[in-house]
């Protein structure tokens, strides 16, 4: 789902709700609610300093465990979609989608991640991959306990080197907790 197809009003719902106690829902602040354009931001001002070829090479992945690339994510991306693996992720990233603090960037990132995220990863891996341009996702997934999850994700296709046949996808990922009643 493309941001123009998102449901809007259950997200809007879910950000003027009032945070309750521990485990329950938490309104997004607006820094969190724009990692995934935050990292676009990031790789265009790459792009534009570096006139238009920055490969991962620009990406200062150094910073993967800072609180700034806490969101982020690098993802070796397969022609095989599905056997795309998870390279690096900031910790944030990892807690949201139940992952542990080290990396397997051998095992495939769909026996990884959450069943309700592993298509939204392929797809947005994907699309990134065969259009060659950044691909936004925000939507809604059902949790197993009821409630919904509302995410925002950025996929960024990223080169090795300029005309490599290795490709990854940089991005950024976030949700949120709503309630079943505000995500109706």
């Amino acid at each position: 789902m493309t941001i123009a197809d998102a449901p809007m009003a259950s997200l809007v719902e879910f950000r003027t709700s009032s945070a309750g106690g521990h485990g329950d829902p938490q309104p997004a602040t607006g820094r969190e609610r724009r990692e995934s354009e935050r990292a676009i931001a990031y790789w265009e001002k790459k792009l534009a300093e570096l006139g238009g070829n920055a490969t991962v090479a620009a990406l200062d992945l150094s910073q993967i465990q800072s609180a700034e690339w806490s969101h982020r994510f690098v993802i070796a991306v397969d022609p095989v979609v599905e056997n795309s693996a998870l390279l690096l992720y900031g910790a944030d990233f990892g807690r949201l989608l139940e992952l542990p603090p080290k990396h397997a960037p051998h095992v495939p990132m769909v026996r990884q991640l959450p069943k309700r995220y592993s298509d939204m990863f392929i797809r947005g891996c994907g699309e990134a991959d065969r259009d060659r341009i950044p691909v936004r996702l925000e939507g809604e997934v059902e949790r197993e306990d009821g409630n919904r999850e509302l995410y925002r994700a950025a996929f960024i296709p990223v080169g090795v080197k300029e005309n490599s046949i290795t490709h990854l996808a940089f991005g950024a990922f976030n949700s949120r907790i709503a309630p079943a009643a505000l995500a109706a």
